[in-house]
This record gives structure tokens, sequence and C-alpha cells, in this order.
């Protein structure tokens, strides 16, 4: 399932943005559910997370990965969970922009499910997905 978006950081300049987006410590910070996200070296990260959609809850322990790195403008993302939730898989990007009112970040990405998950359907995955990200961003945003 494809997720995109765009957020405007407003008058917050793109290097604060980058900053924040590339610091574990401070993801893990606005990240809803986030129990831990330790870094294990080369842009990769151990990460341990409680979510719930619909009916089905648990935590998911994973990694995430930053790749095809270009420092302030934009990065790639590989992310890797499972738990008795089922699993989630996911590629994408990050991209920052500088526009008269701020940074504007777009994202966009791949997202997969699977296991007692997946029965919430897709519409669900994915409503809840933009509202996870959404929280963080606004969190990110007050932080920056």
């Amino acid at each position: 399932m494809k997720i995109e978006g765009q957020f405007l950081f407003e008058n917050i300049p793109s290097d604060a943005v980058w900053n924040f987006l590339t610091d574990p410590d401070r993801i893990a910070s606005c990240l809803p559910g986030c129990e831990k996200l330790i870094p294990t070296g080369d842009g990769s990260y151990d990460m341990t997370i409680s979510i719930g959609i619909g009916s089905i809850r648990g935590t998911f322990s994973g990694s995430i990965h930053l790749h095809d790195i270009h420092p302030r403008t934009d990065y790639a993302m590989t992310v890797k969970g499972s738990g008795a939730p089922g699993f989630v898989n996911g590629e994408g990007t990050i991209r920052l922009e500088v526009s008269g009112a701020g940074t504007q970040v777009s994202y966009s990405g791949d997202l997969s499910a699977g296991g007692p998950i997946a029965s919430v359907g897709q519409r669900m995955i994915g409503g809840a997905a933009r509202m996870v990200i959404g929280q963080f961003f606004k969190c990110a945003a007050g932080k920056s």
C-alpha cells in the first residue's frame, strides 16, 4: 500500500528540521508508541513500538535503516517489524524543501503487512499510518 503526504514546518529552517529527523532520541520522543530507538551503526536502528489498529494491538520489534542519504535534502529508509500482531515492512523517502513559509517535508513509501494485523484491512492500516505520521510531524514541529 502506498503512503504519501506533506507537512510544513512553519518558520523552521531546513537545518533544524534535518537535525530533528536524523536524531534518534528526538524521533523517539515524538513517535507515538515508540518504546526504544537505539542506534546500531551506519544509519541503522533497533526499534520497539507498541501500536493498535482497530482491535489488533501489540508490540513490534524491528529495525530502521536510513540510506541514500543526501544531507539536508533527502534520505531513504527501510523499516521491518514483527510481533504477535504480525509483521510490517516498508520502504520510503523523506525529502526537505525550503519554502517561503519554512521547510516543506514530503514523504512517500510502500507498506506491507501480514498476520493478524492484515485482517483489519488496508484502508484501516493506511488510516492508522497517516494518523501516526501526522502526530509525529506535529510533535516534531513543536520541538524543532
